[in-house]
């Protein structure tokens, strides 16, 4: 299958590449730089183009005789405009032009930002109510992906990840941009306090099991459906820096901020993951080799 990914230099979208590759696939990557990520130079199945969400010539191009257009990147803005002009509206124009070239389906990344405030448990239908930008953007890309998808003729699903982590999946690709794994490991080799939120935490899930979601919606025929992409496992980061403690042998002290957070309050219902695909991702021995990794390489 011939599929055009944007964003598939970044973090989520390198492992979504490195699966699609992997398993015969083609891909042609929508990247602002090309030469970021040296794994994927000159493999026989990885095209790069150089351009952004805003380059229309070369969107077209991508997109131009694909089956698949699967959107990872982000536009990003302070204000509600900003991200209309440079999400929102970036977006609509890939799937708009995706069903004029004849694109087969669509995939697009959401976020568990869309769904918003959070409630003891939340499903896939649970009504979205963002409680900030980034989740507002996510959330309205969303309702006009599936009237396109339901007023053209081209299939789309919608994926909704939670926290992803993960080392660098080949050379030249990123970790994930938050820094709360690297700072527990910074303080734990210098011994110092950790400083957390008791009961603080989520269904981490780890990237390659993500991209794997991708892998089976692209051959699937799924339609018109939205998957939490997480972990059926809560963990807490007071368990993470207590492995990371161990890991290093350190002398730090957890030292938890009690905010009110019942243990494993607000979970994620991510049953449909099996139902569809026999998926029941467990997060902690990738959250282990994370770890690892961040304390032997930085």
């Amino acid at each position: 299958m011939n599929i055009f990914v944007t964003g598939g230099t970044g973090f989520i979208g390198s492992y979504v590449v490195n699966e699609l590759v992997a398993n015969g696939h083609n891909v042609t990557i929508l990247a602002r730089n090309p030469k970021k990520v040296k794994g994927f130079l000159n493999h026989p199945n990885i095209q790069l183009l150089k351009g952004s969400l805003y380059d229309n010539d070369v969107i077209k191009e991508g997109l131009y005789g694909k089956d698949a257009c699967i959107h990872i990147a982000l536009g990003w803005g302070d204000t509600p405009i900003d991200m209309l002009e440079n999400d929102t509206k970036a977006s609509l124009y890939i799937f708009e032009k995706a069903v004029e070239l004849g694109v087969k389906q669509i995939i697009y990344t959401s976020s568990t930002a869309a769904i918003g405030e959070f409630r003891p448990l939340m499903k896939v239908d649970i009504d979205c109510r963002p409680i900030d930008l980034y989740g507002a953007t996510k959330a309205a890309t969303e309702a006009y992906l599936l009237a396109i998808a339901t007023t053209k003729d081209i299939r789309c699903n919608i994926i909704r990840p939670g926290y992803v982590f993960g080392n660098p999946v080949v050379e030249g690709a990123p970790m994930q941009p938050d820094g709360r794994f690297r700072k527990i490991v910074e303080n734990s080799k210098q011994n110092k306090p950790i400083n957390l939120v008791k009961n603080d935490g989520t269904q981490f899930i780890w990237a390659g099991d993500l991209a794997k979601i991708y892998l089976n919606l692209v051959s699937s025929h799924h339609n018109r459906q939205i998957f939490l992409g997480l972990s059926t496992k809560f963990v807490t980061w007071e368990e993470i820096a207590q492995y990371a403690i161990d890991y290093i042998g350190s002398k730090s002290d957890i030292i938890l901020e009690d905010k009110g957070l019942e243990k494993e309050g607000s979970l994620f219902d991510v049953s449909l993951l099996k139902e569809e695909f026999g998926y029941a991702f467990t997060p902690f021995e990738h959250i282990k080799r994370h770890i690892e990794y961040i304390a032997d390489n930085e």
